[in-house]
């Protein structure tokens, strides 16, 4: 048997530039997505509360509706602000129509995700939490429980965001906890 004098072959290069291209931008994703889920509470200056009852993994976020409340009485929801401050009746009955649409879709988002979001009664299992200032004025808390207690909405899952007051240690808190 004869041997044939093959060419020798060039050595074969990779190209890595996609690759690492991808991978930064998979990176560049997920650091988005994840941004994007934890940046639904305002920093507000929360109210303390001595009662209550830690809400541990009960609820997570992603399936309660979250209301931020600030001082002066403008409400922040999933990035869309409403000033319910303003004395124009008009302005103030939008930003409570827009506030019962958000909640009724938030419902039906819920629903469609399979989760039984209806108590036998009608009353609406999905809970709402209610993140705000402690200088916010009462008036403005009071118009979202009403929004949520809509016969439209029936919500009556209501949580607030609260904390411990500075001076009561983690023994002097009550059975329920705060």
């Amino acid at each position: 048997m004869s041997r044939r004098n093959l060419p020798e072959t060039e050595e074969v290069k990779m190209n890595m530039t996609p690759m690492i291209d991808m991978t930064f931008l998979l990176v560049v994703f997920f650091m988005l997505t994840i941004d994007l889920t934890t940046k639904e509470f305002l920093p507000v200056s929360l109210p303390f509360a001595t009662q209550g009852e830690e809400n541990k993994d009960r609820d997570p976020d992603h399936k309660r509706f979250i209301i931020n409340l600030e001082a002066g009485g403008v409400v922040e929801i999933r990035k869309q602000r409403y000033d319910l401050s303003k004395e124009n009746p008009v302005e103030q009955d939008r930003a409570v129509q827009d506030l019962k649409r958000l909640l009724k879709n938030f419902v039906e988002e819920r629903r469609a995700a399979g989760e039984e979001v209806y108590e036998p009664d009608g009353a609406c299992k999905v809970p709402v939490l209610i993140h705000a200032d402690r200088a916010a004025h009462w008036k403005y808390v009071q118009w979202i429980m009403q929004v949520a207690a809509d016969p439209s909405i029936k919500i009556y899952r209501l949580q607030f965001s609260v904390k411990r007051p500075p001076n009561m240690k983690e023994a002097d808190a009550p059975a329920g906890g705060a």
